[in-house]
């Protein structure tokens, strides 16, 4: 027998998802931070409200998850594949999706399978930052460095990168 969803709290979740993709973990802290501001009670039965709330939040993720409204792996596979083509290296990417409460290893998993040139979206980056670079420039290329590396570039990326302008 399958448990009673809470219909609110599964209209706000489809409600939500209907906008977006989200993650789990994004859902559950949306949904949380929605419906706690909703509780009314005393302060000594706030404790045990919230994590009814948190129960009842719980079985809605696992209903939308079994309803294939919601799947991790494929809501990192698309995150990855739109932060690399808006110029982002796998460390900002995976860094980011960590933020969002994601698997680390689901996360390195997906990275690594991705078919992305990450060193060729690091050349385009450069292009597209620095309009011209002399390659001999020592000050220039410690800037080209810094940026590719904020952007989350790995060392061998950043290497071939510049080494593609010369």
């Amino acid at each position: 027998m399958e448990k009673k969803l809470n219909k609110l709290i599964l209209n706000k979740a489809v409600q939500l998802l209907a906008q977006r993709d989200h993650s789990s973990c994004e859902l559950i802290r949306k949904l949380t931070l929605f419906f706690s501001k909703k509780i009314t009670c005393s302060e000594d039965d706030y404790p045990e409200q919230l994590d009814l709330l948190k129960t009842e939040i719980e079985d809605v993720i696992a209903y939308c998850t079994n309803q294939h409204w919601m799947n991790d792996k494929q809501y990192i596979e698309k995150y990855i594949f739109m932060r690399a083509h808006k110029g982002y290296g796998k460390y900002k990417i995976s860094l980011e999706l960590k933020q969002r409460g994601l698997s680390s290893d689901l996360i390195g998993e997906l990275l690594q399978l991705a078919d992305i040139n990450w060193s060729e979206i690091a050349y385009q980056q450069l292009l597209k930052k620095f309009k011209l670079i002399e390659p001999r420039n020592n000050q220039q290329k410690q800037k080209v460095i810094q940026f590719l590396t904020a952007r989350g570039f790995t060392q061998l990326n950043i290497k071939t990168a510049y080494s593609l302008l010369t």
